[in-house]
């Protein structure tokens, strides 16, 4: 009942001819059909270096990246109408030749287009491409008289009679042999072109309807007709006999034949009218019956299978006339028990000698080490638990009995009080077994009686398991847990656990480890670690567990099989919240169905290593030593740069139309065992600020774009992580429009520039009218004083001077009195004289024509001595200065020449007056004994007040006053007033400049 069982379909789309891991059962199959996009009938499929998987279709020409199939046009020059694609070859150069049906010959795949490769007079179908080892290729023309043809030195010449082909011989098909030799089958006989004779020669094979040729990997030469596929003698060495004689006949009708042999050895074929057949290691096989098949019962998209290929990762495609069927290697296996899963599902329990036992329904099943399951017994009750017991053996469980189960037989059978249904079983380090029943709460069996165990907390047991050191953990309605050590026992709810909905507990070398809804905890030191599904969601609702002496942790839950390293796993209870590197396997390897949600042990391993679980509908197996993995990098490929509905296909490098700032990107992953499993990574450089992680996507947006160079960067990883460490690139230009150009920024900076300069002449203006209104101010208001003084304090102290004098006129000259009084008169009137300079000073206005003459009379003032030599001139047009800025220039000028007088002791002074456009400029150069440097350091010297009151009026009106040591010798002190501001008629002299073309100056 078990081999029959096995021989059923137990997987979608996967047949089970043979046992696990034999014939096509060990692949899982995945297909593509018109809802795909796959386009009518694949006549032809190979590979291209690029990693494309091209499809010739009775459409036309198409590449597939696993998602996508993707329309390939045909050279311009392409005959009208003859777009079927026959037969596809990949020359060792990496380039893509295609075969067109109607007449329309061969094209190659040159420069990103089709290019016509010279074929004239072509067959109606060109079935076959071939390269043979000098590079020359041929076309096999199928039922067309002098069909064969051979391209090379750049034509194509017609292959018949001159070299040994009969005319009336229908090519079928051609190989070329480890040799070199070329072998060709017709719809007669066989010929073989031995390598250097440029001639073909009849074998003296006959040969059945629809014969197509194939090399396996040793080198042997195979032949499949309507006679059966087997393998050829090495004619081109001279041989008679095969090395192998056995012929694998087909099971219905051929049209036409296609074999091909993988990697392994394992032959692959079609007779186009009944499905594929596959044939493990060919060539070691004895007799016929090691042919598998599978056809459309059974998932096959057409039994009339047309085309084969496989790629680089060991994939098996076949093109059928309604759609592609992709075969690969499964990791899982699905072995299911002969009786159908009772209520209560399966279950599985390992003993300490490595042996597996199942249960389902009333059945129990026995695994040694290395082998396949086998009916051990069948009991009256339905089986509800199955648990390890104690040297070799297992305890089963029905509702009136625990059976125990050692070896080949029954060791022991107890009965259980009461009536009622068990839930999990468990034997403790003491040798104590311990029950879950219904009604009963947690029985435990001491000596030779059942007594009813006392839990610290409430609740009706769900499970028991035995921890890592030998103590049973009972779960309680999926709430608590009660850990009992020896006759102590311990709880927990699941908020001290942290852990909420538990559904499995395991005791390993992690420690005890709880799961629940929400998380995986571990009780180590005392308390509990956790790790939370809010940071890792696929542990959520682990409901088994299994650790393995190579140090790996195999968790089962609804998502599948979960595969991590123990050491990863301990180490992320330190960190809780980082990743935690692990492996899924679902229905992509082989999984037939959700996990089961009964209750006790979900997960085993045996004593080879090989793990079994259990899911909803059947037992499963993997082996972790022998898992298929895929190592190939896989290929990035930049399929297309779509801008403005435009979309560029396969670019590299390319400029765009200027202003364009929106646009996508379309990459692939060259990877065809899991596409779905394929993950990204992507970075433009200057936008991104590192690479972005997409997962699954394979378009890349952006928006607002500026101009300039980019470079977009992607890379992938296969469905096993591997990632292509060479990112692929594609580097494309955006032009600036004239609004984004340089020379329109320039523009724009220049007219910023000058509606700068405008608005701070405005400004200057705005704060020179200002000082002028306030220097008017004080202008009047010192005119009004100087007008008081002189009409007041002046022109009284001179009329009292004169009354004086009339007085001083009536005294006798010899009175002593007189004398004095006269002297007082002659201090009067000095005083009236200063009075009368001061008042001059307070109404100090002068213009351009006196400004030199101002300075040398303030000059004059100072009584230099006369070995002093003062000199004063003027540079550039003489300009009338604003009269409040002519008075602080006087100010300022006679605290310089003081300071000269005073401090300089100097033989020459220098007065130069410079008026500039854009300044008026002042200069008072001695060749004295220089300014101290501490006073050139602090702008001032200590109780003294001169040099600040200079800068406090030069600040006054907007202006510079620069105090330095010439490198001559002597001091220098510049005032330097903005033109704006010192000259009274700027404004209007500017405007008259414009307006006749004369100078501003």
């Amino acid at each position: 009942m078990l081999i029959a069982a096995m021989v059923l379909s137990c997987l979608a789309g996967t047949a089970t001819a043979d046992a696990p891991g034999r014939g096509i059962s060990r692949f899982l199959h995945a297909t593509w059909t018109n809802k795909d996009g796959v386009p009518a009938t694949v006549q032809a499929l190979v590979q291209g270096p690029d990693g494309y998987i091209w499809l010739g279709t009775s459409n036309g020409l198409y590449r597939f990246d696993g998602v996508t199939f993707e329309y390939v046009p045909p050279a311009p020059d392409h005959p009208a109408g003859s777009i079927p694609v026959s037969a596809l070859l990949v020359t060792r150069s990496g380039e893509l030749w295609a075969a067109y049906t109607g007449g329309a010959g061969v094209e190659a795949y040159r420069g990103g287009r089709m290019v016509r490769t010279g074929m004239t007079d072509a067959a109606g179908e060109i079935t076959e491409l071939r390269e043979d080892s000098s590079g020359a290729i041929w076309a096999v023309g199928g039922r067309t008289h002098k069909a064969l043809r051979r391209y090379r030195n750049g034509r194509w010449e017609l292959i018949d009679e001159r070299f040994g082909m009969p005319n009336k011989d229908w090519v079928s098909s051609l190989a070329v042999g480890r040799d070199g030799s070329i072998w060709a089958a017709t719809d007669k006989q066989l010929f073989l072109m031995r390598q250097g004779t440029g001639r073909f020669a009849a074998m003296g094979l006959k040969l059945g309807f629809g014969a197509n040729l194939a090399l396996d990997p040793e080198g042997n030469m195979w032949l499949s007709d309507s006679n059966g596929t087997r393998m050829l003698p090495d004619y081109a060495a001279g041989a008679r006999q095969a090395r192998s004689d056995v012929v694998f006949p087909f099971s219905g009708p051929v049209r036409r034949t296609a074999i091909l042999f993988d990697r392994d050895g394992n032959l692959w074929g079609s007779g186009f009218t009944n499905g594929i057949f596959q044939i493990d290691h060919a060539a070691e096989q004895a007799d016929a019956a090691s042919v598998s098949s599978y056809r459309t019962e059974n998932g096959l998209t057409s039994n009339q299978a047309v085309s084969l290929l496989e790629d680089r990762e060991g994939n098996i495609w076949v093109g059928t006339e309604l759609g592609l069927d992709q075969f690969r290697p499964a990791n899982l296996f699905r072995i299911e028990p002969p009786e159908a899963g009772a209520a209560a599902g399966y279950f599985v329990a390992s003993d300490d000698t490595g042996t597996v036992w199942f249960a389902s329904g009333a059945a129990v099943y026995r695994a040694l080490p290395g082998q396949e399951p086998q009916l051990f017994a069948t009991y009256g009750g339905e089986i509800q638990a199955l648990c390890r017991g104690d040297n070799g053996s297992v305890w089963l469980s029905t509702a009136e009995r625990m059976i125990r189960l050692r070896g080949g037989r029954t060791a022991e059978t107890l009965d259980l009080p009461g009536m009622g249904d068990t839930y999990g079983c468990a034997e403790d380090r003491l040798g104590r077994l311990w029950v879950a029943r219904f009604q009963h709460g947690v029985l435990v069996r001491r000596g030779n009686g059942w007594h009813e165990a006392h839990l610290p907390l409430p609740g009706r047991p769900q499970d028991i398991v035995i921890d890592g050191d030998g103590n049973p953990v009972i779960i309680l309605d999926r709430k608590s847990i009660v850990r009992v050590i020896g006759t102590t026992a311990r709880g927990w709810t699941n908020e001290q656990i942290g852990v909420s909905g538990l559904t499995s507990l395991f005791g390993g070398r992690s420690g005890m480890l709880v799961a629940g809804g929400s998380g995986l905890a571990r009780w180590k030191t005392g308390r509990f670690e956790r790790l939370l599904t809010a940071d890792h969601p696929w542990l959520r609702g682990v409901r088994g567990m299994v650790q393995t002496a190579s140090g790996e942790t195999w968790m089962v839950n609804n998502t599948g099989l979960l595969k991590l390293r123990t050491a990863d796993l301990d180490r992320a209870f330190a960190n809780p919240r980082a990743p935690i590197p692990h492996d899924l396997f679902d229905e992509q390897d082989g999984l037939a169905s959700r996990m089961q949600r009964g209750d006790g042990l979900q997960i085993d391993a045996g004593g080879d290593g090989r793990l079994w679980f259990l899911t909803r509908q059947s037992v499963m197996r993997i082996n972790p030593a022998r898992l298929v993995r895929n190592a190939v990098v896989p290929p990035v490929a930049i399929r297309a740069l779509i801008v403005d509905g435009r979309r560029l296909v396969d670019p590299t490098r390319i400029t765009l139309p200027a202003g364009k700032t929106n646009l996508s990107i379309e990459y692939t992953g060259l990877s065809f065992s899991v596409p779905s499993r394929v993950r990204f990574r992507y970075m433009l450089e200057g936008v991104d600020q590192g690479w972005v992680d997409p997962g699954t996507r394979r378009q890349a947006f952006y928006t607002n774009l500026d101009p300039g160079n980019y470079r977009f960067r992607v890379m992938a990883s296969n469905n096993d992580g591997v990632w292509n460490p060479a990112p692929t690139t594609l580097e494309f230009t955006i032009p600036p429009t004239f609004l984004q150009s340089g020379w329109f920024m320039l523009l724009c900076a220049l007219a910023a520039a000058a509606v700068f300069a405008l608005l701070y002449q405005v400004k200057v203006r705005a704060i020179a009218g200002q000082m002028r209104g306030r220097m008017r101010e004080r202008l009047a208001e010192r005119e009004r004083i100087a007008r008081e003084l002189h009409d007041t304090l002046l022109q009284g102290v001179q009329a009292l001077i004169l009354r004086f004098q009339l007085v001083a006129d009536d005294i006798a000259p010899e009175d002593p009195s007189r004398h004095s009084l006269e002297e007082a008169l002659d201090r009067a009137d000095t005083v009236l004289a200063e009075g009368r300079d001061r008042v001059r000073d307070l109404r100090m206005i002068g213009g351009a024509d006196d400004i030199e003459h101002m300075i040398l009379e303030i000059a004059r003032k100072q009584v230099f001595s006369a070995a002093t030599q003062i000199n004063v001139a003027s540079e550039g047009e003489v300009r009338p200065l604003d009269p409040l800025v002519w008075d602080e220039v006087a100010r300022i000028a006679n605290e310089a020449l003081f300071n000269i007088w005073r401090h300089a002791h100097a033989r020459q002074i220098g007065i130069r007056i410079e008026f500039r456009p854009d300044s008026f400029i002042v200069r008072f150069r001695d060749d004295g004994v220089g300014i101290a440097e501490e006073i050139l350091r602090d702008g001032r010297r200590d109780g003294h007040f001169g040099l600040p009151g200079m800068q406090e009026r030069a600040r006054k009106i907007q202006s510079r006053l620069v105090v330095q040591r010439p490198p001559a010798g002597g001091t220098e002190v510049v005032l330097i007033v903005p033109a704006a501001i010192a000259y009274s008629n700027t404004r209007r002299r500017k405007w008259r400049a414009l307006v006749t073309g004369g100078r501003i100056g």
